[in-house]
């Protein structure tokens, strides 16, 4: 948010400037320094303490529900029922049309298979131990390796 100086946010609170360095000096209102060693104040900060400045009206807020395309009766429900039904239909041909493309993003994960020839490595023990020894088992064996 804006931060203002302790003079123009009296003003715009309509307090008068002492009040403010007061309130600043007790702890009651947080301020910081700007660029030029000025004392200013951040407006979320003042409206925590004060509320919102005066002059300005809060908007009420919009409580009135948006009324839907379709009213909602019986005949209203069978026009988006037959609507659904379309956008269903829709949605089955554009599958199609992927499959035949060869498009594999609509099977699950678990049913694609990687490409052959890029599975990777399998490893047997990443954290192998001294020849002779068997693989790390904890980090502590891993660093007593390297001893």
């Amino acid at each position: 948010m804006s931060k203002l100086t302790l003079g123009r946010m009296a003003k715009l609170y309509g307090l008068h400037r002492s009040t403010l360095y007061e309130a600043v000096e007790k702890g009651r209102v947080s301020a910081g320094f700007d660029g030029k060693g000025q004392r200013v104040v951040d407006l979320s900060e003042m409206i925590r303490v004060y509320g919102e400045p005066p002059g300005r009206p809060t908007p009420e807020p919009d409580t009135s529900t948006p009324q839907p395309d379709i009213p909602p009766t019986p005949s209203g429900w069978a026009e988006m029922a037959a609507e659904l039904r379309l956008l269903r239909e829709e949605v089955a041909g554009l599958r199609q049309e992927l499959r035949l493309i060869g498009h594999d993003g609509l099977r699950p994960r678990s049913e694609v298979e990687p490409p052959a020839g890029d599975n990777p490595p399998v490893v047997e023990n990443p954290l192998p131990g001294k020849v002779g020894q068997p693989g790390a088992q904890s980090f502590a064996d891993l660093l007593d390796s390297f001893r």
